[in-house]
C-alpha cells in the first residue's frame, strides 16, 4: 500500500496540531512536512513532492491562494484549503483546489 504524502501549511500552531491529530488515525497517511509560512511551504512542497497539501489561505508573506498559483508541478499535488475565511473560496477553487474547509 502506498502512503498518501501530505504537507500541512498553516501559520497557526494549533491548526497544524489539529490537522496532525485528524490524520494520525490513518496509517496510510504520512505527514511529509509542515510549514508556518508560504516560503517554507513552497520549499517543502518542491522538495517533498506531496500528494496532498492542506493549505491555509492567510499566512505571513505570500497567501495560500497566491502560493497555489505558483505551483507548476507535474504531477500536481491535490490542494485542500483549510481556513476560517469563507470569502476566499472562489479564488481558491480557481487554483484547482479540490476542497475548501
Amino acid at each position: 500500500m502506498t502512503a498518501l504524502r501530505v504537507v500541512i501549511a498553516d501559520d497557526e500552531p494549533l491548526a497544524r496540531s489539529r490537522l496532525r491529530a485528524l490524520l494520525a488515525d490513518h496509517a496510510d497517511v504520512v505527514i511529509a512536512a509542515e510549514a508556518e509560512d508560504a516560503d517554507t511551504a513552497l520549499q517543502a512542497i518542491r522538495s517533498e513532492r506531496p500528494d496532498l497539501i492542506l493549505l491555509d489561505v492567510e499566512m505571513p508573506g505570500l497567501g495560500g491562494v497566491a502560493l497555489a498559483r505558483r505551483l507548476h508541478m507535474t504531477p500536481a499535488p491535490l490542494i485542500v484549503f483549510v481556513t476560517a475565511y469563507a470569502d476566499h473560496a472562489v479564488d481558491a477553487f480557481e487554483t484547482g483546489a479540490i476542497d475548501y474547509l
